[in-house]
């Protein structure tokens, strides 16, 4: 780490002598609030207390914003370009911000952490010093985990638009079974079960705070790439939303049958959350996909795909496995034609993706297409043509039970119907396609070349 040019860099834009001092004189002070405040029989307990809310406010608040701070401050700078042009690889600067970065806060998180300790150890506080052990280390753990995903929520916003800043929901949507699990195992440390395994006393708090901290760092990591202009392959998706489909589900569930519903829908909610966060770029990322094909160069075109696909074929996957499953067919089956559902939805986002150059929002224009598909125009035809027409538009509502309803579609008209729109979805993308490569090729004919006077 001390060989990390980033990491040395942090150092030198934070670290200064006088930060120690200010830093023993600041913890004191916040420390001498419980003595000065309280009773003389809970003064010890307040100091306790004081300084494990220190330590977590340090690590976990504080660190944050310093770790968010040094990325934003790369724009506010420009910056941003040097540190693409240099040789630092992702890893290098994710963990040189991080722990570079937050070297202020670390120090009172020592500080703090040592006066709990201490505490504990001498005065038998704080429910013992194993437990302040515990508690110190998970401050460490899941700070780490805070920081990273403030990092993360940087890069989200980085030149983002108003819809693409939305897509924060998705790490809110990702963190919040980790964390009502940490507020689960906090407040009763007792032995709370992972998949029906006895962790012990604190494990559960462990697990999560590994399962935060991992899915932290993955994207961090894959964001960076990606900000770095460093070509790699879309693992890291798929396989954070496994884990975190694993680790959250065993919190809730200890049957291991209960993980593949579960893991299917994480995988189609993240679909839709990142096929319309990055629909701006489809556009560019199915023509490099194109060009990799044409050119035979299969990494180049893997490394093009957006992220879409990939999560729809994991939910797909998932759904399969609990459909043939005997305790959750049911579900398993509502997934599949969800995930049918969003394979038409996905190819029409793509088809607008591709036209975007035609209009000023195509996110807007995709999601009123999509209120007319879905809503207008089949209560239309309910009101107009009765229920066997609007079946026909809308073929989910009669696949999603064992037998059609009395009075509209038969179920094999319905997987026609649902079959003859996914070859429009289709038609559509493949129109928009090839569209979008002629308006290219115009404008780049139209373009009027430079010459250079004899």
């Amino acid at each position: 780490m001390l060989n990390n040019p980033e990491f040395q860099r942090q150092l030198w834009l934070n670290w200064r002598p006088s930060l120690a001092l200010w830093t023993l004189l600041l913890c004191s002070l916040i420390l001498a609030l419980p003595l000065v405040l309280s009773d003389a029989h809970e003064r010890l307990a307040s100091l306790g207390l004081t300084a494990v809310f220190g330590l977590w406010a340090s690590t976990t608040g504080y660190a944050s914003v310093l770790a968010a701070r040094s990325l934003s401050e790369e724009v506010r700078q420009h910056t941003w370009d040097w540190q693409r042009l240099s040789a630092l690889t992702p890893w290098q600067m994710a963990w040189g911000k991080l722990l570079g970065a937050t070297v202020p806060a670390w120090l009172y998180a020592a500080l703090f952490g040592v006066t709990s300790v201490v505490a504990a150890s001498v005065w038998e506080l704080l429910w013992g010093a194993h437990r302040a052990w515990h508690l110190l280390m998970l401050a460490v753990l899941w700070g780490l985990a805070a920081q990273a995903w403030a990092m993360n929520a940087v890069l989200v916003r980085w030149h983002a638009g108003p819809w693409q800043q939305r897509s924060l929901w998705l790490l809110a949507l990702i963190g919040l079974p980790l964390v009502l699990g940490l507020v689960r195992a906090l407040p009763s440390p007792e032995h709370h079960p992972w998949w029906g395994w006895d962790l012990g006393d604190w494990g559960l708090a462990y697990v999560l705070g590994l399962a935060a901290c991992g899915l932290g760092l993955l994207a961090l990591w894959r964001q960076l790439c990606e900000r770095l202009d460093v070509p790699t392959l879309p693992w890291a998706w798929p396989v954070g939303l496994v884990v975190a489909g694993v680790a959250s589900a065993g919190v809730w569930h200890t049957q291991a049958a209960a993980l593949w519903p579960h893991l299917a829908g994480w995988a189609l909610v993240a679909t839709a959350f990142i096929g319309l966060q990055h629909m701006a770029g489809h556009a560019r990322a199915w023509h490099q996909v194109q060009w990799g094909l044409q050119q035979r160069r299969w990494r180049s075109a893997w490394q093009a795909l957006p992220l879409w696909p990939i999560s729809w074929l994991l939910a797909l996957l998932a759904s399969a496995i609990a459909w043939s499953q005997s305790s959750t067919t049911t579900v398993g089956w509502w997934l599949l034609l969800a995930c049918a559902q969003l394979l038409r939805e996905g190819l029409i986002l793509t088809g607008f993706a591709l036209q975007a150059q035609r209009w000023k929002s195509p996110v807007a224009v995709f999601t009123v297409t999509w209120l007319v598909i879905n809503l207008v125009l089949p209560l239309l035809v309910l009101g107009t043509a009765g229920n066997t027409a609007a079946a026909a538009l809308q073929p989910l509502a009669v696949l999603v039970g064992d037998v059609a309803p009395p009075g509209t579609l038969p179920r094999p008209w319905a997987w026609m119907a649902l079959g003859a729109q996914l070859a429009l979805a289709c038609l559509w993308v493949g129109w928009a396609a090839r569209s979008s490569q002629n308006g290219r090729g115009l404008s780049q004919h139209m373009t009027p070349q430079k010459t250079i006077a004899p």
